[in-house]
């Protein structure tokens, strides 16, 4: 069984406070692209969980997301593991705030529950991706969705209109885990409110453009450089993504983006030409 797991943009994101447990709770409009890795389920009747990938930079043991969702899966199923290979194509950068891991824990998740007679719901599936780490649900439901808390409260919204989008990531990678330890040392700051939802609803890709946002941004100024070529080439938009360090521009016109797009392989980024439909 075989299947895409999506990256995602964040078109915003804010950290609105921290729990007494340690966890952020956060405001974020997810979107779904179709930069995506492809997930392959196997049975091999060996008993175990295995990973295989064209990817040779990731972890292809329990550390992986991916083998934890699987192992998740058949505890919370009671099923027993006659055998599980998952093979991932890797497509999505690593450590680029664009839910890499996540997305292919999420297909894990899915396949499995369609392998074994769908013993989950999609709400339950949710809630046992949410075990294992905060952007599965969203990874699971797709399209585009506000999420807050601490990732678990979502509220599918208007999607993002017709539009181009350009996925770009230098060397530098960013830890999750390391973004929010910086983010905590900062200074206090005002909480910047949240109205993607509404200016999606409109549907107004220029006010959209202008409202993106991420709280994150201010910690990776490697991202300038990009930015620049992106806006420069025409982009309505271009900001950092999650915890980074990719970077996504909007644009109105494949010319345009296919401009940006030639400009930072010169400079030897790795890049990734989405559409929006």
């Amino acid at each position: 069984m075989k299947t895409e797991a999506k990256a995602k943009i964040n078109l915003f994101l804010e950290i609105t406070g921290r729990l007494p447990n340690g966890y952020h709770t956060i405001s974020t409009v997810m979107h779904q692209i179709s930069l995506c890795d492809y997930v392959t389920l196997t049975e091999t009747q060996t008993g175990k969980i295995t990973i295989t990938s064209d990817c040779d930079t990731m972890p292809l043991d329990e550390r992986n997301i991916a083998y934890k969702c699987a192992a998740l899966f058949f505890e919370a199923a009671g099923i027993e593991n006659k055998g599980i290979n998952i093979h991932i194509e890797k497509n999505i950068p690593m450590e680029a705030g664009l839910a890499g891991g996540s997305t292919d824990g999420a297909a894990v998740l899915k396949l499995l529950n369609e392998m074994f007679g769908s013993p989950f719901t999609v709400d339950e599936l949710c809630k046992l991706g949410a075990r294992t780490g905060a952007d599965i649900p969203f990874c699971i439901l797709g399209g585009t969705v506000l999420c807050e808390g601490i990732g678990e409260i979502m509220t599918p919204i208007s999607p993002l209109p017709t539009c181009y989008i350009l996925i770009a990531k230098g060397k530098e990678g960013v830890s999750t885990k390391w973004a929010y330890e910086q983010f905590d040392m900062m200074d206090d700051r005002k909480i910047v409110d949240n109205p993607m939802p509404e200016l999606l609803e409109c549907g107004d890709i220029d006010s959209i453009c202008r409202a993106i946002y991420n709280c994150f941004e201010l910690l990776v100024p490697s991202v300038a450089q990009i930015k620049d070529i992106m806006n420069k080439s025409g982009a309505l938009g271009s900001m950092m993504s999650g915890s980074g360090t990719a970077v996504f521009g909007i644009f109105d016109s494949e010319e345009k983006m296919q401009a940006a797009y030639g400009k930072l392989k010169e400079k030897n980024i790795s890049v990734f030409c989405c559409e929006n439909r």
